[in-house]
């Protein structure tokens, strides 16, 4: 059989071409033809496809279709809270299965699809899914209620977990202005402690007597002379100073027993002064710090809470609240000289030189240490006593056993309880308008 050459075949095509066209009518604007590309073959060019079995009509694009194309909301997304389940503080059993519910509702202006989700945040999972999707749409103003299974935690213990609502662009948005706070669960694991019994004022206004009891400051009509000496007035001072600072509250590795630090102190007032008489066991003086340092060294502190019953439950310091420091100043030579500062309230902070302060060395048998008269203006404290009046009050002692250095080793105290940032703490100081025990 001859071989079928591909010029005669090529002139075939073109002969049926012109033929099939001088069939067709007439069009206004005919559309030329395109030729297949060289490696096209011809029974391709030819081949007429089969008749369709699929019926006329819309076609519906795959679901993924969908999702790819949506447009996501470019309003507002923000939730409001309604109502929950498992209130705050609910008390479950340690490793066992709850469940949390939040009620919300829609105040954006997008739709919540079911490719939003409800999220954990931040805080205590409780062994809930990271997310678990909405199952219908939410319309603007329409609510939903989500909840998610959780555990309580197997340690005992209070628990908090944070969530918000995720868009399917994983942007999360919650409640509050701008949409920017988590809504929670809150729970107890196990059974809570018992509850904090509520502040009551008591009459008379006094701090419990475990704040170190209360401390009389006695009228006087004969003022002492401050000079550090008291021993031997009787009159001045009771030849037993009737307080005592024992109790630790601050550097307890650094104090070895009342003999390395402990004190006793006496008050008495006028009407123009609060004085002060105080003798101090500390068998190495050491003061070479002054002003707002002085605590770096061998000091006396008084706190002084001037409107006990106006803020007998407040915890934080405010503007009636003092704490003046005493020092004897470098007792040992010339140098610093006796002096009282003021560290709170910070808008009156600062050297007092209005309060007088005195203070000697003892070293007596049985005895080693310091004593310290002082004379303190009422006009420091603000307040002008007229007797009765019943102040938060704390008298302690700071001790530096280490020549050369400015550091506070070691505290004792009136109050065991004492801190000094929060009054409730303190003790109770009362101005008796007796003159004596």
């Amino acid at each position: 059989m001859k071989s079928f050459t591909r010029k005669p075949l090529v002139g075939l095509v073109v002969l049926l071409v012109l033929t099939v066209g001088c069939t067709l009518p007439l069009a206004p604007t005919p559309t030329p033809f395109v030729f297949p590309t060289p490696n096209m073959t011809l029974t391709a060019l030819f081949m007429i496809p089969p008749t369709s079995t699929v019926p006329a009509g819309p076609t519906t694009p795959p679901a993924s279709a969908a999702t790819a194309t949506s447009v996501a909301c470019t309003g507002t997304h923000l939730a409001d809270f309604i109502s929950e389940t498992v209130p705050d503080g609910t008390s479950i059993t340690p490793g066992a299965a709850f469940t949390k519910t939040w009620t919300l509702k829609n105040v954006g202006t997008c739709t919540w699809t079911t490719g939003y989700s409800l999220v954990f945040d931040s805080g205590s999972q409780m062994g809930a899914p990271a997310s678990v999707p909405l199952t219908a749409a939410v319309a603007p103003a329409a609510t939903v209620t989500l909840s998610a299974a959780m555990t309580a935690p197997s340690t005992t213990g209070s628990y908090q977990g944070f969530w918000k609502l995720s868009t399917p662009a994983g942007t999360r948005f919650g409640v509050g202005t701008g949409g920017t706070t988590a809504f929670w669960v809150k729970i107890f694991a196990g059974t809570p402690p018992p509850a904090v019994p509520a502040c009551v004022v008591p009459s008379p206004v006094r701090r419990p007597d475990g704040n170190g009891g209360m401390v009389e400051a006695y009228w006087t009509t004969n003022p002492p002379a401050i000079d550090g000496y008291f021993d031997s007035f009787a009159e001045e001072w009771p030849t037993t100073l009737k307080y005592s600072a024992t109790s630790v509250v601050f550097g307890k590795s650094n104090w070895d027993n009342e003999a390395d630090l402990s004190a006793t102190y006496h008050f008495k007032w006028d009407g123009t002064y609060l004085y002060l008489a105080a003798k101090v066991r500390d068998n190495n003086y050491v003061q070479e710090s002054s002003g707002s340092n002085m605590y770096k060294g061998d000091s006396l502190e008084i706190l002084f809470d001037t409107a006990l019953k106006s803020d007998y439950c407040s915890s934080s310091l405010s503007g009636d609240d003092f704490q003046l420091g005493v020092s004897g100043g470098f007792l040992v030579g010339p140098g610093q000289e006796p002096e009282a500062y003021l560290w709170f309230p910070t808008d009156k902070t600062g050297l007092k030189p209005v309060a007088t302060v005195k203070a000697v060395q003892i070293s007596a048998p049985g005895f080693v240490g310091y004593q310290i008269e002082a004379k303190i203006p009422w006009t420091i404290f603000s307040i002008t006593p007229t007797g009765g009046e019943e102040y938060g009050f704390a008298f302690s002692v700071s001790d530096n056993d280490s020549s050369g250095t400015s550091k506070q080793q070691s505290m004792v105290s009136s109050d065991p309880k004492r801190v000094l940032t929060n009054p409730m703490t303190w003790g109770t100081i009362q101005m008796e308008t007796k003159a004596g025990p």
